[in-house]
């Protein structure tokens, strides 16, 4: 008979939020910080699924509904860090697509404008166009604002709708009016005859302005202050 190693196991937590009227589980502890691709293939290493845009959001509503610690713990993130979120954008002279990343290829792998466009198919009342599995989605440039945005203007945004979703929108739009400043939106303006420009996303509070939710999609994920949940 084989002797087995004494051992003490203790359930893992989970920070468990609402997401489309059910229950989402993220698993605690966070992954980083560390660039985007460590973090997110270590989240993958442990069995875990990297969250889209729209379910990150619902894991904001909640660490800025809750006194629990661990929800703490992630706005500390968000005013000391970075919140990566899973998502490869492409911006162009046309607009930016955004593209869901869950096997974590972030930059090490490049877009191409030509293969995007033909795969949108399907076009919202928001005027994004998306494949039709929905992992990309295209955001007419006249249709999103860089910078300072209010909670109405945010909700609306084409940027933060491709980035979140229309639902994700209106959560983050909600939970900026917890802070002492206004939301921003952050990004790449890609003149006509510029080459685009790839990147990746993230969230935080930007502390240095007392309070901020800022959407950053201008990143190239080699920073090492990102963190993220895995689901």
């Amino acid at each position: 008979m084989t002797k087995q190693t004494p051992r003490v196991e203790i359930g893992r937590i989970e920070l468990i939020v609402d997401y489309e009227g059910k229950d989402l589980a993220f698993v605690h502890p966070l992954q980083g910080p560390n660039d985007y691709q460590t973090v997110g293939k270590g989240i993958l290493a442990r069995n875990l699924t990297i969250p889209t845009g729209s379910q990150i959001a619902s894991l904001i509503q909640g660490a800025y509904s809750s006194e629990e610690p661990e929800f703490k713990e992630v706005q500390n993130i968000m005013r000391n860090k970075w919140l990566w979120v899973f998502n490869r954008n492409l911006w162009t002279p046309e607009g930016v697509y955004v593209v869901n990343d869950p096997e974590v290829i972030g930059m090490s792998q490049p877009l191409d404008v030509d293969n995007l466009r033909s795969k949108l198919i399907v076009e919202d009342v928001y005027g994004i166009r998306a494949s039709e599995d929905g992992n990309i989605r295209f955001a007419p440039k006249d249709s999103y604002r860089l910078g300072e945005h209010t909670k109405e203007s945010l909700t609306d945004d084409s940027f933060m709708i491709a980035s979140f979703g229309k639902a994700g929108a209106e959560v983050l739009a909600d939970v900026s009016t917890k802070f002492r400043y206004k939301p921003a939106v952050w990004g790449v303006d890609v003149q006509e005859g510029q080459d685009n420009v790839q990147r990746v996303s993230a969230l935080n509070s930007n502390r240095l302005l007392n309070g901020r939710l800022s959407v950053v999609g201008y990143l190239h994920g080699s920073g090492g202050g990102g963190c993220a949940f895995g689901v």
